[in-house]
C-alpha cells in the first residue's frame, strides 16, 4: 500500500513538470525558425495559381516581408474556408492564419488577432440594369431581394445584421469570391458585398454585367493579416512591431498599391504622429 501511495504522489509530482515543459507555439517557431501559415484564398489579399499552386497577393507579399524582418521561413501549409478557419490554430496543424481577415467580435472570441495592416472596405454590387437599388440600399432589405454570400464569409454577417429581411443565396466554403458576382450577374441573387479590387476584375471580364451601388463603401473593418491561438500572446506581440515597423517604413503601402492602385479596396492607417498634428 506504502508502495502505491509512493507512486501516485510521484505521479502528481511529475504532472506540473510535464505541462511546464510543454512548449508553445512561440517557443517552437523561434527555435525552428519556421512559421506555418494556413491561408484563405481571397484576391487581392491572397491569390492562388490554378496552375502551379504558387500564392500571391498583399496579405501573402506583407507575411513574406515579415518573415525577413523576423529571420523566419514562411512555410504556407493549407488552404482553410472560412467556416473551420480557426480549428488548425487549436489542432496545431498550423501556427497562424495569415489571411488579412477581417476583425470582428464574433471571430475575436476564437482568436487572437495582430494589429490591423490596413482598413478593408466592402462595396454593394447590382446587375448593371437594376435601378432598386440606385437611390438608397435601405431596399436590400426586403423579403423579395436575395444576397449572394459565401459560407461563413463576412458578408454573411453584413447580410445578416444589416438586411434581416432579405433572403439569402449561399455558396459553399471555399467557393472564389467571384462567384457572388456571378450569381447576381445570372439572376440567382440580386445584390453582393465584397471589395473593389475583385469587383472590378469581374466587370472588366464581363463588361455591362455588374455595377457598384453608391460611391461610399458600405462597412469598413481593421484587417490584421495574422490570427493566432488566443493563448499565443508572446507570438502576437512579436508580429505587432513587426507590421508597425512595415506600416511605418512604407512597405504595407506599396505592397497595397500594387495590387489595388487606387486604393478603393483599402484604407491606409494614419502614422501615429501624422494623427496627431
Amino acid at each position: 500500500m506504502k508502495q502505491i501511495i509512493l507512486a501516485i504522489i510521484a505521479l502528481l509530482i511529475a504532472l506540473p513538470a510535464q505541462a511546464a515543459e510543454k512548449e508553445s507555439v512561440y517557443d517552437r517557431v523561434m527555435h525552428t525558425g519556421v512559421m506555418r501559415c494556413a491561408y484563405i484564398v481571397y484576391p487581392p489579399e491572397t491569390i492562388k495559381d490554378p496552375n502551379t499552386g504558387a500564392l500571391s497577393g498583399t496579405v501573402v507579399e506583407t507575411i513574406e516581408a515579415l518573415g525577413k524582418q523576423l529571420d523566419l521561413k514562411i512555410e504556407w501549409t493549407e488552404e482553410v474556408p472560412f467556416t473551420h478557419m480557426f480549428e488548425g490554430l487549436y489542432s496545431g496543424r498550423h501556427d497562424a492564419l495569415c489571411s488579412g481577415l477581417f476583425e470582428n467580435p464574433q471571430r475575436a472570441k476564437r482568436a487572437l488577432f495582430s494589429v490591423p495592416s490596413n482598413y478593408g472596405v466592402t462595396y454593394a454590387f447590382a446587375r448593371s440594369d437594376d435601378t432598386r437599388f440606385d437611390d438608397s440600399l435601405t431596399a436590400v432589405n426586403s423579403p423579395d431581394i436575395t444576397i449572394a454570400v459565401i459560407d461563413g464569409e463576412l458578408a454573411q454577417s453584413i447580410a445578416a445584421e444589416m438586411f434581416p429581411d432579405a433572403k439569402t443565396y449561399a455558396l459553399p466554403q471555399l467557393t472564389d469570391i467571384s462567384m457572388v458576382l456571378e450569381s447576381v450577374a445570372t439572376k440567382k441573387a440580386d445584390v453582393a458585398f465584397l471589395q473593389k479590387a475583385p469587383g472590378r476584375r469581374f466587370i472588366e471580364a464581363n463588361p455591362g454585367k455588374i455595377k457598384t451601388i453608391g460611391k461610399e463603401p458600405i462597412r469598413a473593418y481593421p484587417a490584421p493579416p495574422l490570427a493566432f491561438h488566443p493563448d499565443e500572446i508572446k507570438l502576437k506581440l512579436l508580429f505587432d512591431v513587426g507590421i508597425r515597423t512595415l506600416l511605418l517604413n512604407g512597405t504595407i503601402e506599396n505592397i497595397l498599391r500594387k495590387y489595388d492602385p487606387e486604393l478603393d479596396s483599402y484604407r491606409l492607417i494614419a502614422k501615429p504622429y501624422e494623427a496627431a498634428e
